[in-house]
């Protein structure tokens, strides 16, 4: 399906569905950390978890969008692989995030202090 998609020029569409779809799914899910465990070692085992499944499902998009990823990313400028645009999206929702990102800095600023 997503090989006839990209044969028939709809590539561009199809990436951008899927970049929507990510950044939607992404922001909701950091979304959901606001206000979670005080506990800053809880919290960042929280953000670890969010991290790999973002990481699985991303992986899991890009076997299944292969064909996409090998064709039309490569022929088209300035745009970014499915993994590298996953990593852009959860950077770009992270630091969207304030309380997230604060509480996933200072936790790991806190682990570091430890050692």
């Amino acid at each position: 399906a997503v090989s006839n998609l990209c044969l028939h020029k709809m590539g561009g569409s199809l990436y951008d569905r899927i970049m929507k779809e990510c950044e939607s799914h992404i922001s909701a899910t950091l979304e959901s950390l606001v206000g979670q465990s005080p506990d800053l070692v809880v919290f960042l085992s929280l953000v670890e978890k969010c991290w790999q499944d973002h990481c699985d499902q991303m992986l899991m998009i890009r076997s299944i969008a292969l064909y996409l990823d090998r064709t039309y990313v490569r022929q088209t400028a300035n745009v970014r692989s499915l993994w590298d645009m996953g990593l852009q999206l959860f950077r770009k929702h992270l630091s969207l995030c304030r309380e997230v990102e604060h509480k996933t800095v200072t936790g790991l600023l806190r682990l570091i202090e430890k050692e």
